[in-house]
């Protein structure tokens, strides 16, 4: 409760929204904002390029954030969206090139550190530059070269209607395809250890024990499951889309995603036993043409915490103001990942640092063969 409450600190309802304006954006933060605006209109810079996925997610980002941002600053936000592998080799080739055209990048917390993004992306230390972190973010808000946004789950989700007997409780049932027969997906847009990580699970490795990987171990577990793989899904849309069309029973999804597609009707349910903890977080780019005014987007992005509120209650994700919970009712709390945070899988972010590369080589290898 104390580690989710980092998160939701209260449940006063949407309702309140309209009685407490005064903390959309505070008096010292929209200073700290205002300065940065200042700084950044005075280079020149009244456009910020942000490289992120796109869709319902990207949608209510602009809604709830970039538009208001653009609206009261009077710098535009223009965005480029695809997979986070086609984001990751596109900064990489900006960057050796001397050719970067983003401003933002968005990655996820167990990825920061990896090598392309410490090399590619400006160090902002303790973020002192950028005060709405540090006293509106909830702890760990600042990752040292880039900052948290929304944190989600990697969650097993299955089509109800497969299996009108009871459906799944655990990855090991995911792998269990005499049990729970149909076709499988799984994702594959960058980030494979939370695939390898469910792999171990479902071998009977116990969560805490997940990290280090034991790569060999995962491997020999997907080769088990590999035929029953009718997809490799790269995008949030893609993993829905999948469900709909009915060509999937199960797949490991986001959680906002898994619960959107319930409220349109679809039953699915979720299981978050194992599930993999997931973080958005957003960089500046090293060489970044309004570097100033990407430290102001970030800074205002931090404020406003009825946005934060509605963003969660959009996708189901949970933002980093720390104000949150102050606009939320207690049910909503079991629909975001902070909930269930004892019963998931963090990434050991060090060790993926020491060991991305050769673990990544490996996948596509896998992945191809």
């Amino acid at each position: 409760m104390a580690n989710r409450r980092q998160f939701i600190k209260g449940a006063a309802g949407l309702a309140l929204m309209s009685s407490a304006s005064s903390l959309w954006c505070s008096r010292a933060a929209a200073a700290s904002v205002d300065e940065l605006v200042a700084a950044a209109k005075a280079a020149g810079q009244t456009k910020v390029v942000v490289a992120i996925g796109g869709g319902v997610y990207l949608d209510t980002l602009k809604e709830l954030f970039f538009d208001p941002f653009a609206a009261e600053t009077g710098i535009e936000t223009a965005f480029v969206s695809g997979s986070y592998s086609e984001r990751i080799a596109s900064l990489r080739a900006m960057s050796e090139t001397n050719t970067m055209q983003w401003d933002i990048v968005a990655t996820t917390n167990d990825s920061v550190r990896s090598p392309e993004l410490v090399d590619y992306t400006e160090d902002l230390g303790d973020c002192s530059e950028l005060s709405n972190v540090v006293s509106e973010g909830i702890d760990g808000s600042c990752l040292g070269n880039a900052v948290l946004f929304d944190a989600a789950g990697s969650v097993l989700a299955y089509d109800e209607s497969a299996f009108p007997k009871g459906g799944m409780k655990s990855w090991a049932d995911f792998w269990d395809v005499e049990a729970f027969p149909g076709p499988r997906a799984l994702p594959n847009y960058g980030s494979p250890w939370y695939v390898l990580g469910a792999a171990l699970l479902a071998d009977g490795v116990e969560p805490k024990d997940v990290y280090p990987l034991d790569l060999d171990r995962a491997f020999k577990k997907l080769d088990e499951l590999r035929p029953n793989i009718v997809a490799w899904w790269t995008s949030g849309d893609q993993s829905q889309q999948l469900f709909r069309t009915k060509e999937v029973v199960a797949t490991m999804v986001w959680n906002g995603r898994a619960v959107k597609l319930r409220e349109e009707g679809f039953p699915i349910s979720i299981v978050w036993n194992g599930a993999m903890f997931d973080a958005t977080a957003l960089a500046v780019t090293k060489g970044a043409p309004h570097a100033i005014a990407a430290k102001a987007v970030l800074n205002y992005l931090y404020t406003r915490p009825q946005a934060h509120a509605e963003h969660a209650k959009r996708l189901n994700y949970a933002p980093p103001n720390k104000h949150l919970g102050d606009f939320l009712d207690d049910d909503f709390e079991s629909t975001l990942v902070t909930a269930h945070l004892p019963t998931t899988v963090k990434a050991d972010p060090v060790w993926l640092a020491e060991n991305r590369q050769k673990l990544i080589e490996r996948w596509t290898v896998w992945i191809s063969g």
